[in-house]
This record gives C-alpha cells, sequence and structure tokens, in this order.
C-alpha cells in the first residue's frame, strides 16, 4: 500500500502514443507496489502528433490525474499548414540527418518558443499546481522532458515549496540535442536554452538521465560513484506487455523486424546493401525480408526502393503499443537503428530493452562509442557504423546462426525500475507532512 505521494509533471499522458510516454506511464504503474501514490499532471487539450488509446489500459483507476489548459502553437502552424513546430520524432528528420535550412516557421520554433513551443503551459501550470499542493500535499516531485517546459514547471513549483524533494528526469538531452540545429538557433537564445538547463540543474535535488553520456552535456561533467546529483535509471520493458515470444517460424524467409521511427540521422545504407548482397548472392539459401513498422522517411524509403527488390522488404505501417509483440513474433531478428550523431552516442532507445526481452538476434548500427554500443556489448552484441556493408553482414550472419543475448533482461523490467525510482525518492525525504 503506498504511503507516500510523488507528483509527477509529464506533457506526455494517454491518449498520447510514441516513445515519450511509456517511460512515466509504467512509473506510475509500478511505483504504488513501493511505496509511492501517483499524482499525475498532464495538458488538457495537448496537440500529441501520435495518439494510442489502448495506453489508458495501464492507468490504474486509483491513479490521481490532474489536468492543466494547454495552448499549443504546434496546432496553429499545423492548421495554417505552415509546418509542424517539431516533428513526431524528436530529431531531425531531413534525408540526409543534416542541418536543413528551415524557414521562418523554423527560426520561430527556435528563437521564440523557448524552451519548446509548451512554453505557455509554464505559468499557468504553477500557478494551479502551488494552490492544488497547498491543498493536497506531496512528498516528492518529478517533472520529466522533453519537452522541457515540465521543468520549468516544476522549478517554479521548487521554488514556492523548497521542503518538498525535486527530480528532473531528463529522458533526452536538452541544450545540445540534435533537434535544435533544425530551428536555426542565434547565440542568444542557444545561450537561453543553456541558462535554463543550468538553472533547473541547480535548483534540482537530483537529475535523472536514462544514458550514462547524457550526463556529460546536462550535468557538465561525467556521472561519479555515488554521485551527489546525478543518477542514471535507464528506461526498461514491461512484463506485463508480452514481450517473451516464442520461436519464429523456421520456413519462409528470415525476416528482420524494425520497429520505431526511420529518419535522416538513423539511415543505414550499409544495412541496405548487405541485405541486398545477401540475397544476391548464388549460394544463399534462406533470404532476408526486412519488415518497418513504424514511420518512414519519404527519402529513405526511396533509397530502400533502389537498393532492395520489392520482395526484400515493406512497410507494415504503425501499430499500438500492444500489438507490438504480435508483430515482432515473426520475426527472426531485430533492428535496432540510432541517431548517427552526438546525441544517439548520449541516448539508448527505449526500444532496446523490449527487444532484449524478446530473447531474439539483434542487428544495431549508430554512433560509435556510444552509450547503446556499450550496453549492446554488455549483453553480448555488436553495432557498426550506418555505412559499414560488412559490419553488418557479420551481424546478420549471427543472427542466421542464432546468436543471441547471454544476458538476463530482469534488471530492465519496469517493476525493478520502479523500484529503484522509489529507493531514490526515499532517500530524498519526504520533508512534508499531511
Amino acid at each position: 500500500m503506498a504511503e507516500k505521494r510523488v507528483l509527477i509533471v509529464t506533457y506526455y499522458w494517454p491518449p498520447s502514443g510514441g516513445a515519450g510516454v511509456q517511460r512515466w506511464l509504467k512509473f506510475a504503474k509500478y511505483l504504488p507496489k513501493h511505496g509511492w501514490s501517483p499524482v499525475v499532471y498532464v495538458p488538457d487539450g495537448a496537440h500529441y502528433p501520435a495518439l494510442d488509446p489502448g495506453l489508458q489500459s495501464d492507468v490504474s483507476p486509483e491513479t490521481e490525474v490532474w489536468k492543466g489548459p494547454i495552448v499549443e502553437p504546434a496546432s496553429w502552424l499545423d492548421a495554417m499548414k505552415l509546418g509542424r513546430s517539431q516533428n513526431r520524432f524528436g530529431s531531425s528528420s531531413s534525408p540526409s540527418g543534416k542541418k536543413k535550412s528551415g524557414g521562418l516557421v523554423q527560426w520561430i520554433r527556435g528563437n521564440v518558443f523557448i524552451p519548446d513551443a509548451r512554453m505557455f503551459w509554464i505559468r499557468p501550470s504553477i500557478r494551479r499546481l502551488k494552490k492544488r499542493l497547498a491543498e493536497a500535499p506531496v512528498d516528492a516531485i518529478v517533472s520529466t522532458g522533453p519537452p522541457h517546459s515540465t521543468h520549468l514547471i516544476a522549478l517554479g513549483l521548487k521554488q514556492a515549496f523548497p521542503d518538498i524533494p525535486w527530480v528532473a528526469d531528463f529522458r533526452d538531452p536538452w541544450s545540445d540535442m540534435d533537434y535544435l540545429d533544425d530551428f536555426n538557433l542565434t547565440a542568444r537564445s542557444r545561450a537561453r536554452h543553456k541558462a535554463l538547463e543550468r538553472k533547473v540543474v541547480e535548483h534540482a535535488d537530483r537529475v535523472v538521465v536514462t544514458a550514462p553520456s547524457a550526463a556529460g552535456s546536462i550535468l557538465g561533467r561525467p556521472l561519479q560513484d555515488n554521485d551527489p546529483k546525478g543518477v542514471w535509471i535507464p528506461n526498461g520493458y514491461d512484463a506485463a506487455d508480452g514481450f517473451g515470444l516464442e520461436a519464429a517460424p523456421e520456413d519462409g524467409p528470415f525476416v528482420l523486424g524494425f520497429f520505431g521511427s526511420l529518419y535522416g540521422s538513423r539511415n543505414a545504407p550499409g544495412l541496405w546493401r548487405a541485405i541486398r548482397d545477401h540475397n544476391a548472392r548464388a549460394e544463399t539459401t534462406r533470404p532476408l525480408h526486412l519488415v518497418f513498422y513504424g514511420a518512414l522517411d519519404p527519402a529513405i524509403q526511396a533509397e530502400l526502393e533502389q537498393t532492395l527488390p520489392s520482395n526484400a522488404w515493406r512497410f507494415a505501417g504503425s501499430v499500438s503499443h500492444d500489438a507490438v509483440p504480435q508483430a515482432m513474433s515473426p520475426c527472426h531478428a531485430l533492428v535496432i537503428l540510432q541517431n548517427n550523431n552526438e546525441t544517439g552516442r548520449r541516448t539508448i532507445p527505449g526500444k532496446a530493452f523490449e527487444y532484449l526481452a524478446t530473447g531474439r538476434p539483434l542487428i544495431a548500427g549508430g554512433a560509435l562509442d556510444s552509450d547503446l554500443e556499450r550496453l549492446l556489448g554488455s549483453w553480448g552484441f555488436d553495432l557498426c557504423g550506418m555505412e559499414d556493408d560488412q559490419g553488418f553482414a557479420h551481424q546478420i550472419q549471427q543472427a542466421l546462426a542464432g546468436k543471441t543475448s547471454h544476458a538476463s533482461p530482469a534488471r530492465f523490467q519496469r517493476d525493478a525500475l520502479a523500484q529503484e525510482y522509489s529507493e531514490l525518492l526515499h532517500t530524498l525525504g519526504p520533508q512534508t507532512t499531511h
């Protein structure tokens, strides 16, 4: 039975779909088991780029959900067909993965809406929550971003209630996140991002990152043993979601499954060529077939059409999160492609842990010397550069031979990670009574 209350300030919440909602939806599900009752503050009327109403089943009827109206400039931009304020992928989606020239809308997005397009939610939320917390106190506050406006809401609450412990949870970096390069930031705007980030880090009692190297950009230094400020609590998988799969079919093509968003900085020409070359060999007895589930950049789709014959790949569209295990079931191996840039070196996609839970072979590409490469290495898998035909060919041969991980996925179960978070919150307080 939960005895303490934690306020979670988050933008993403069902019916939102996508990767951003998963972390705190699952923590809110399991924290009560470890002594913390979640009170979740979310926007009312959010302009979510992806919807997955089925995720509501993970929200306990006992979970308190507080809502605050939000004004979303993104909806105005879409309505005027001027472009999106930020693509749904949270990173560069230009065909090459390089900086885009942008335009007036992008410039406004980067230089007016700071820290992000949810900035108009900050002050009304602080006023609203100050009143609510005076009436219904909590023992701790957690803010999770992006969007990083959530951290500024929590900062305002910390200034009003300095005795309530506050944890700033960074799912991604902030001031040096790759998609900021798309917004043509002025030096002044870049400095503003950094100043706000420093203020959050200074006032938060703890800063949690989802990849160890992210601390370097957020804290300004690497994580230390028994770090007084920074903590690594990774993403994970929910055992209740059914990722423990049965064996894939033994006949037919060897199916490679990619799940998620594939855009410019995640393009892997070396993998496309390795698949093409494998299937073209006369001695090949089992051809490869690549299936994409999620969102596919049109420029990458055109490249795939030029590189691979139509019988070697297909785009299956988006699937709801609860349907992902079923879609993974016929896949013999799973493909993970991470941003091939500095951001990619400091982030670990949540799907990596769901992939591990399946027991399937993994094929991985992305930035070398990255947190993802080190994590996969600890599981017994390789990661190669996006243009490395031979590296991908080697991984394909390992997958065909049935190489799977030697690591136990239990460490990354959402329940176990919720226990880690619970222990962190307990060490900080509580310092309030109610």
